[in-house]
C-alpha cells in the first residue's frame, strides 16, 4: 500500500501551532508555580476524609492570612495525611493569587511535574518545527544519480 506523506504546508503550519501553543502553556505552568510559591502555609481543619481505592481525598477548611475563609477539596499526597480523620487539623500551602482553588498539602512536590512534561514537549515540536522549517537539502548532481 502506497500511502500519501502529509504536505510541506501542512507540517509547517501543524509544527508552528504546536509549538506557540506548548509556549504558552509553558509559560502559564510557570507562572502557576511561580505563584504557588508565592502563596502562604495555614492550619486547616479536615472537614471530610473519603477513601476510593488507593486514593484519599480530604475537604479541609481554612482562613487565609487575609481573612479569607475557604473550604478545598484535594487529593492527599503525602503519606501522613493519608489516614487523617474528621476534625483533625493538617498544614496546607495555598496560591497567592487564587487560595480558595488552588490548595494543597505541605510537603507536595508533584505541580513540578506539569513542568517537566511541558518542557519536554516544548523541546520536541521545536525540534519538530525546525525540521518542517528548515530549507530542503539541494538535489545531488546528476553525476551522482545512480550512485548508491
Amino acid at each position: 500500500m502506497n500511502r500519501r506523506r502529509p504536505s510541506r504546508t501542512f507540517l509547517r503550519v501543524f509544527s508552528a501551532f504546536c509549538l506557540v501553543f506548548m509556549m504558552t502553556l509553558t509559560t502559564l505552568a510557570i507562572w502557576s508555580a511561580v505563584d504557588e510559591r508565592r502563596g502562604s502555609e495555614a492550619e486547616a481543619e479536615v472537614l471530610d476524609v473519603e477513601h476510593r481505592g488507593g486514593r484519599t481525598f480530604v475537604t479541609v477548611q481554612f482562613s487565609t492570612s487575609r481573612g479569607e475563609v475557604c473550604e478545598a477539596r484535594f487529593r492527599a499526597a503525602v503519606s501522613a495525611n493519608r489516614s487523617v480523620t474528621i476534625g483533625e487539623r493538617i498544614r496546607v500551602h495555598y496560591a497567592k493569587s487564587d487560595p480558595c482553588a488552588r490548595v494543597r498539602e505541605v510537603g507536595d512536590r508533584s505541580g513540578w511535574f506539569i513542568i517537566v512534561i511541558a518542557v519536554v514537549l516544548l523541546i520536541a515540536f521545536g525540534i519538530m518545527a525546525y525540521v518542517t522549517w528548515r530549507r530542503p537539502r539541494p538535489q545531488l548532481p546528476l553525476r551522482y544519480a545512480g550512485m548508491p
